[in-house]
């Protein structure tokens, strides 16, 4: 799980500020991209059993990642998709809706991504804390 926070030790309580990584996404981006490139190791080669705290570089780092993975998976290739995404400005993931793991990668990608940029907002880090 990520979030934002200052030390490994600051687990945080509330729920909302967690964001789990679903190992179905975790699988898919192992098999799919990093055989094709090692560009998002810092996100694809995480060890999900070993806590980590990502610093600020790595944090600038993530939001690329996230941005480039989107990119490749994310956006949609058929025009009318395109311009249907504005109706979901605060959800884009909602315009894959006929394809569960792409939806559900997509609003990883994007709330990992939100949370990246707030985290440099409130001079922050990202900790991940694996199960």
């Amino acid at each position: 799980m990520f979030s934002i926070s200052t030390s490994l030790k600051e687990v945080p309580e509330e729920e909302k500020d967690i964001l789990r990584y679903p190992s179905r996404v975790h699988i898919f981006l192992i098999q799919d991209f990093s055989s094709v490139s090692d560009r998002c190791d810092l996100l694809i080669h995480l060890d999900s059993y070993a806590d980590r705290m990502f610093l600020a570089r790595e944090v600038n780092e993530l939001i690329g990642i996230c941005e480039l993975l989107i990119q490749r998976y994310c956006t949609p290739k058929e025009p009318w998709l395109v311009n249907q995404a504005h109706y979901y400005p605060n959800e884009p993931w909602m315009i894959h809706q006929s394809n569960e793991l792409v939806m559900e990668l997509h609003q990883f990608l994007e709330l990992l991504k939100r949370m990246c940029i707030a985290s440099v907002y409130e001079n922050a880090l990202i900790c991940f804390w694996g199960d």
